[in-house]
Parts: structure tokens; C-alpha cells; sequence
């Protein structure tokens, strides 16, 4: 039932019009509205145009569950993540030089002996991380990566990341035999504790306030990295040697007294927001860090 209301300037005695609490929710709304629209405008909407001109074309990667499929086995997990940079949009072909390719191409994309390309060939057709149709074309599984609009697709919905293309293929022709391609697989390793913020190596990834990241103690980073104990030490020195696109691969940051790993976000970059990843930018290109 309708309170009724008056309209003192008219005399006029109505049931329709709308409360003052009405009006003043509705205006609330719409500031809201505006609101949201002023921050899509600065931080969401200018995104895909400063990766793509910062860091160029991107896979989109469902590492845990290919971690998962390849039992940590990082060699072979960053030589398939390394094949995906050049699969075609869409369609998940892969193709080198213009061309869709088959077995024969191999030896070329990768660069290593036969028997490695033998054991990497076997390896993932096994996992079924690559699959041939019916002129022996290769396409990427697209349970694992994918390039393309992935808005509308469940399995996406969760747990990914943006690889960029470019890093990656630097990362892996600057490499040369089964150890190196370990050392860098450990880039995919790291993946399901990068803060989506930060890029910060810490245990809850969603959290917006630098100052209350959960950095991972000296066993918690053997465990990330699979390693013996204190290992991870060795390990992440190793990482902080590596340079990509002229910038450290990894940096130290010195946050308030508390030593953090960030991961360089031209090798990836899981987050939505224009003004973190421009300030992420600014830290590698600049070689330091925090306050």
C-alpha cells in the first residue's frame, strides 16, 4: 500500500510520488555510478593500451593447473608456456614465421639437440598440451593457455595470469640446455603466490595494502620453489641475475625493514589497475624500490 503524499506548491494530493529518502538513495546511486565510471576511465579502461605498448602481445595461462598436469616439472612447463607465445589469436594454432606448423618445425622453435626435442615432443603430447589435427597442424590445449578474449570462459575464471610474449621468448633464446630452462621455470613456479597488486612474492595474493602483505618465511620459499632447506636462497640469487627487456628479471624491495621479492611485470601481470602497473613499471626501470 502507497503513503500518500502532497505537493504543497499545487495543492495536489498524490500516492505516486517519490519519497524524500527515495530521491536522496536515488542520488547516492547515481554519484556512485559516476564515480565508477570516472575510475573505469582512468584505471581500467587505458590498461590494455599500456601493456600492449609497454610489453607487447600476451598468452593467458592457467598455471596451476598446468603445474599440476606436469607435476612441477618446471623444464618442460616453461618450454610450453615458451611454444604458446606463438600460437595464433583464437584459434590456438601454433605458428612460426606465417606459417601453421607441424613435427618438422620443432627443431627450429625450440633450438635444442634431437633428443631434447624428442623428450619435449613426447612429453607433451603425453600431457596433452598439444594436439595435431587431421593435416598435422599443432594446437595449443586450450585448458592451459589460451590467446584471445577469455571473458566468457568458465575455466578462466578463476586462477590466470597474462604471460607476455616477448619476455618470455627473450627469457628462453637467452638460455641454452635443460638446467637454464629448470632455472627459468621457476618464474612459473613463483605464479600461484604473485600478489595481483604488487607483484610481490607473498601468501595472500589479493591483498590491496603493501603493508600487510605476508611475505613467506625461509621454509615457506623452499616449499614455493620445491627445494631442499634454505635453498631458495641460491635460487633466488640466481633469478635476480637475469635481466629482460633491459631491466631486472626479479627485484628486492625493502618495504619498512621487510625484504620482498617483485617479479618484473613485462614477464607477467595478473592485475586490472593502470596506476599499480605503472608504478610497478617505474620500479624496474629504475632499478630500486620502496621506501
Amino acid at each position: 500500500m502507497s503513503d500518500t503524499w502532497i505537493n504543497y506548491g499545487t495543492g495536489e494530493m498524490r500516492n505516486d510520488l517519490v519519497p524524500l529518502e527515495e530521491v536522496r538513495k536515488r542520488q547516492e546511486n547515481k554519484m556512485k555510478q559516476n564515480k565508477g565510471f570516472r575510475y573505469a576511465q582512468q584505471e581500467i579502461l587505458p590498461l590494455p593500451g599500456f601493456l600492449q605498448e609497454e610489453y607487447g602481445n600476451f598468452i593467458n595461462s592457467r598455471y596451476t593447473a598446468l603445474l599440476g598436469k606436469l607435476n612441477y616439472d618446471t623444464a618442460t612447463a616453461f618450454r610450453f608456456i615458451y611454444f604458446c607465445t606463438y600460437m595464433n589469436y583464437d584459434d590456438g594454432y601454433v605458428v612460426w614465421k606465417g606459417k601453421k606448423v607441424n613435427d618438422s618445425y620443432l627443431a627450429d622453435i625450440f633450438n635444442v639437440n634431437k633428443n631434447t626435442i624428442t623428450k619435449i615432443k613426447t612429453k607433451l603430447y603425453e600431457e596433452e598440451l598439444i594436439y595435431k589435427d587431421t593435416k598435422g597442424y599443432i594446437y595449443i590445449n586450450s585448458d592451459y593457455c589460451y590467446r584471445g578474449d577469455i571473458s566468457n570462459n568458465p575455466i578462466y575464471k578463476k586462477q590466470y595470469t597474462r604471460i607476455f610474449n616477448k619476455s618470455i621468448r627473450e627469457l628462453y633464446n637467452k638460455s641454452s640446455d635443460s638446467r637454464e630452462h629448470k632455472l627459468l621455470g621457476r618464474f612459473i613456479l613463483l605464479l600461484p603466490y604473485i600478489n595481483v597488486y604488487h607483484n610481490i612474492i607473498c601468501l595472500n595474493i589479493k591483498e590491496k595494502d603493501i603493508d600487510r602483505l605476508v611475505i613467506p618465511n625461509s621454509a615457506q620459499m623452499d616449499e614455493i620453489l620445491h627445494t631442499s632447506s634454505r635453498n631458495y636462497i641460491r635460487q633466488m640469487s640466481e633469478l635476480l641475475d637475469i635481466v629482460v627487456g633491459g631491466e631486472p628479471a626479479v627485484l628486492v624491495i625493502n618495504h619498512k625493514n621487510v625484504r620482498m621479492y617483485a617479479v618484473n611485470p613485462r614477464i607477467y601481470y595478473g592485475g586490472t589497475k593502470l596506476s599499480d602497473v605503472e608504478t610497478l613499471n617505474g620500479y624496474f626501470k629504475a632499478k630500486g624500490g620502496l621506501d
